[in-house]
């Protein structure tokens, strides 16, 4: 009889120069100790030390340390191991601090900070980290702390951000009106620091509840946003993803009207995030993957695993998953090609921007039918196209 081997033991790195608040870490994560191996450090000096000797899966650092802070520890790590999730922790008077360690950290907890908040950040950063296999993308996802907008709406934010008399209504169009600069958004404001402990899969809300004061001082002082002067994959040019999403999402918003239209509508604008990803990690690759693709009209999803070891749902989910985004979200991106597979509570959403993808203005994708039924929700589908027809 073979008796399986246990799966290794996740490793997490807790970093605070007081003794105190680490002993109070090892207590409030005590019953945790079967499944996830647990260092603690005095100093960013002794994490950089223990990093060195071997890999951790998470670090969580606090970000007032004498000596090396918090920030300068994240980006230190960000560079020597891009693939480790970055959570820090933070008192709410930090915000000069916190926005200098913005592009290196992934989640932001504020101080503090609950057993069962912490937990749940924790294992969301290792849910994604668990199904990409292929060591060259974990690096490029864990490294990310921004997505490229096109250069027109990156000027158009740049100026509703820059005029005094902008009002949030404005920033909030421009925001959702580009995945990038949503995904962005919907990070820090389901951060336990910036957002309140309030998470929305809003981005209207998202924008409101960050402030345009608040947007403003972020989005110069730790240059959140960024355009590309030169598009990675002219095959696919960035402004026909845009274009792309933003149809797609408005069009679940219209399947999905009523409580999850919101759902819909970010599910929608970010299900491809995961290609911006790839395209901007592995250009020369990705181009090849789009010119097959055009050319032998193979499978998208099919060119990614084997180049990968994962699709761009799957690399988005990830992403999205690391920077702590809202759990419906990401099983709409994660399973936007395939619903059927989605868990149950996620079934018509996927299914409504599967089908909005395919009916989008400019699509022309395919409707998979068995994995729509698979999800119960073809009863569904005639009612969609129509309203899918009439929003032309």
């Amino acid at each position: 009889m073979t008796i399986a081997t246990p799966a290794p033991k996740k490793r997490i790195l807790f970093v605070d120069d007081e003794p105190a608040i680490l002993a109070g870490l090892q207590n409030l994560l005590y019953k945790d100790r079967r499944r996830w191996e647990m260092t603690f450090a005095l100093s960013g000096e002794i994490a950089l030390e223990k990093l060195s000797t071997q890999a951790f899966d998470v670090v969580v650092s606090d970000m007032r340390m004498p000596g090396m802070d918090g920030a300068t520890l994240l980006n230190r790590i960000k560079e020597a191991s891009p693939s480790t999730a970055r959570i820090m922790l933070s008192g709410h008077a930090e915000r000069e601090a916190i926005v200098r360690a913005l592009p290196a950290l992934h989640q932001l907890l504020a101080k503090p900070c609950d057993a069962a908040t912490l937990r749940a950040t924790i294992e969301r950063s290792l849910e994604g980290e668990a199904t990409m296999h292929d060591a060259r993308v974990r690096a490029v996802i864990g490294k990310i702390d921004k997505l490229p907008s096109p250069p027109q709406v990156f000027e158009r934010l740049s100026a509703v951000m820059s005029s005094t008399d902008s009002t949030i209504e404005e920033i909030a169009a421009v925001v959702a009106n580009d995945p990038s600069l949503s995904a962005k958004v919907l990070q820090l404001v389901n951060s336990a620091y910036f957002g309140s402990g309030q998470r929305t899969s809003s981005i209207a809300d998202a924008v409101t509840l960050l402030g345009t004061e608040q947007l403003r001082y972020i989005g110069v002082t730790a240059s959140v946003f960024s355009s590309l002067t030169e598009d990675p994959f002219p095959e696919l040019p960035l402004h026909e993803l845009q274009k792309h999403a933003v149809c797609t999402g408005t069009l679940a918003r219209r399947l999905m009207a009523g409580g999850l239209a919101q759902e819909a509508f970010a599910g929608g604008l970010l299900h491809d995030v995961g290609r911006v990803v790839l395209a901007v990690g592995f250009p020369a690759e990705y181009r090849e993957i789009i010119r097959s693709m055009t050319t032998t009209e193979a499978d998208l999803g099919a060119l990614e695993l084997a180049a990968f070891g994962a699709t761009h749902a799957e690399v988005g989910a990830c992403l999205l998953g690391l920077w702590g985004l809202p759990a419906a979200i990401l099983d709409v991106v994660r399973y936007h090609d395939r619903p059927g597979d989605a868990p149950e509570a996620s079934w018509a959403l996927a299914s409504a921007v599967h089908v909005a993808e395919a009916l989008s203005e400019g699509s022309c994708g395919l409707i998979d039918l068995a994995s729509v039924d698979k999800a119960r929700c073809t009863h569904l589908l005639e009612g969609w196209r129509q309203l899918a027809a009439g929003s032309r």
